[in-house]
């Protein structure tokens, strides 16, 4: 009966749509796919020709519609050979996949822009003609087995990942049978702590669940699922803000109890969090720990990401809006807006952010509509929480770094493998090409060539700075002669027996991956360095040894092993993908209206006490309340 329901409202859309196309050609059918209307024809040419009808359209219904051919007009020989005709050499494809279940054909090219053409012109061109729809991949600037395997994937359960999607479309667009218009934060993970982020939102007629992470620090490692708020079986989606595992991390949990539904994500967010999570595998099975999870769960996952661009709204339940914003933070990083029942309420989760540009990334996105209710991380909203500049942190890093080769050390900077290393690495070679370091190789480790290989498939999520080497003047940063990947154990042996170099490796808090085992070798001698670069969680070993200590217990295979701290250690906040306290209460600030509400967490509960007062006092707004929940309390917003 339910499921009778369900499909029922979901084909009143399907119906309206073919009656209010029918007047521009034939439709033979009109399917959702997730929140998408996926219109097939026999003739595409004419919905490409009539496109401003469709626009128009998809504007009044305020839904993307996709035009699709009942079948392709060509075979695959043919429309292949046509396609080649379409597209000009510059392109430069590597390979055309056709999948005849779902009617595409996969466009893997390192020029993407001309195999899209101007205004898409291409793309329809290719649609028109052949009767295959384009899916346009960009290669990655660097080789990467594991991004081929994960595309490899993707392709392979296009099918298996259109029946989810068309089997969540009947539960996005199914009738209101509910009555409460109560809605609700509870907070399951995340609150007055770092690590294992999630935050439920409930609205009487939906559930939304905001990141799925574990602790990667230590303490409890799982979110409070076991939170009476909490029902899997009810959740309408899950958003993921960025691919850390601390928000993250517990998907394949929620996947292997059961979870069918969308999780909403962007590409490089969707490939970053499958790369941690083969990495997770990877590590724990080198430390003989079983994980939670396996390799499968990763090729789940993968079928039920509903990928989403920046400032592209889509419905995710039958009262709620969803929009991802640029969050600065990571590559593909997204803050969250829900727009609950036609803004009876509004919502924005900045999940991790940053409000200033970096070399790598533009600043977080501070044009927001209006936001009710701020769920903000305060990572850093303690008192002393200020930057220096990044020109400054970059000088300081430099400075480091050249004094430990020219007395012959090496330097070891643990990195998170996604964000944090491929930005130290493009100061890095920045000083290198402006000769203020010696000519030494930057080797770098773990999964972080990888992550690197990622970020060049998905230029149009870099900084304008970036984009402009890479689109305008044909140069790309990411391949830099002087980064040498490291291949395995022996690699390493010969990297800490060799000369002065550099050495970029996760974990950023060394909690474990290969940063340890250089960790173990290079700290006892004093002419070498290490630098530390990211946020340093309670109970974790670059926590302890920023406070000074000086004999530390590492993981060897024989068991514990004591490791005498001589080397020199550095900790540059600078580098930092959060924001800091300024440029919190900056982004604060540029909300307008001023919100009802400021609930802030991802943070130590000290710094989010004392950031709490400073919101006070910087909105001075009589209508602002500002909330520090703890793990498993429940907000009423509305």
């Amino acid at each position: 009966m339910i499921k009778e329901v369900l499909q029922k409202n979901s084909q009143s859309i399907e119906k309206r749509v073919k009656s209010l196309l029918s007047g521009i050609g034939e439709v033979s059918k009109v399917v959702l796919e997730g929140p998408y209307v996926i219109v097939y024809t026999k003739d595409p040419g004419v919905f490409i020709r009539r496109n401003e009808v469709v626009v128009e359209l998809a504007k009044t219904i305020r839904k993307k519609i996709i035009i699709h051919a009942k079948k392709p007009l060509l075979d695959e020989e043919e429309a292949r050979r046509r396609i080649l005709e379409i597209i000009p050499s510059n392109a430069e494809i590597s390979d055309m996949i056709f999948k005849k279940e779902t009617g595409e054909v996969y466009i893997i090219a390192k020029r993407t822009g001309y195999v899209v053409g101007k205004k898409g012109a291409n793309i329809n061109r290719i649609l028109e003609i052949t009767g295959w729809r384009p899916v346009i991949i960009r290669a990655p600037s660097i080789r990467s087995t594991f991004f081929e395997t994960l595309q490899s994937i993707l392709i392979d359960q296009a099918s298996t990942r259109s029946k989810k999607f068309r089997r969540a479309a009947a539960r996005i667009y199914r009738p209101s049978l509910q009555i409460s218009e109560e809605i609700t934060a509870t907070f399951l993970g995340g609150a007055r702590e770092v690590g294992r982020s999630s935050i439920l939102i409930r609205t009487g007629k939906s559930s939304v669940l905001l990141d799925a992470g574990i602790a990667v620090g230590g303490g409890d490692f799982f979110p409070r699922f076991d939170s009476p708020d909490f029902k899997l079986g009810e959740i309408d989606g899950i958003v993921i803000t960025h691919a850390h595992l601390d928000h993250s991390g517990s998907i394949p949990l929620l996947l292997k109890h059961g979870y069918d539904g969308l999780i909403y994500a962007t590409s490089p967010t969707r490939d970053l969090t499958a790369l941690l999570l083969h990495d997770y595998i990877n590590v724990a099975m080198r430390n003989g720990i079983i994980p939670f999870f396996s390799k499968a769960d990763v090729t789940n996952f993968l079928t039920q990401v509903f990928t989403l661009e920046y400032g592209e709204t889509v419905d995710i339940s039958p009262d709620v809006k969803l929009t991802l914003y640029n969050a600065g933070h990571i590559l593909g990083s997204a803050m969250v807006y829900l727009n609950i029942d036609e803004n009876k309420h509004t919502i924005l989760y900045t999940g991790d952010f940053r409000y200033r540009e970096s070399r790598l990334l533009d600043a977080a996105e501070d044009s927001i509509p209006r936001v009710d209710t701020v769920i903000m991380e305060t990572t850093y909203g303690g008192e002393q929480d200020v930057f220096p500049p990044l020109e400054e942190a970059e000088e300081r890093l430099i400075s480091i770094v050249a004094k430990t080769l020219n007395d012959g050390g090496k330097v070891l900077i643990p990195a998170l493998s996604v964000g944090r290393s491929t930005e130290v690495m493009l100061a890095l070679i920045d000083a290198l090409d402006k000769k203020k370091l010696p000519d030494v190789p930057i080797f770098i480790d773990g999964m972080i060539s990888d992550s690197n290989a990622i970020h060049t498939a998905y230029p149009v999520y870099l900084s304008k700075e970036i984009r402009d080497k890479i689109f305008e003047e044909d140069v790309n940063p990411f391949l830099e002669p002087h980064i040498t990947p490291v291949k395995g154990p022996s690699d390493r042996e010969e990297i800490v027996s060799g000369g002065p170099s550099i050495i970029i490796a996760p974990s950023g808090m060394l909690v474990g991956g290969p940063s340890l085992e250089y960790f173990a070798a290079l700290a006892p001698d004093e002419k070498n360095s290490i630098i530390l670069v990211s946020y340093q969680a309670r109970g974790t070993l670059g926590r302890r040894l920023i406070e000074g200590a000086k004999q530390v217990q590492v993981p060897s295979p024989s068991g514990q092993k004591e490791v005498e701290v001589r080397a020199s250690v550095h900790l540059i906040e600078g580098f930092s993908a959060h924001a800091d306290k300024v440029q919190l209460l900056s982004f604060l600030a540029r909300l307008e209206p001023k919100p009802k509400r400021v609930i802030l967490v991802h943070s130590e509960e000290k710094k989010l006490y004392t950031f709490s007062s400073l919101v006070l006092n910087t909105l001075r707004s009589a209508h602002t309340r500002v909330i520090v929940p703890d793990v498993l309390e429940r907000f009423r917003l509305a």
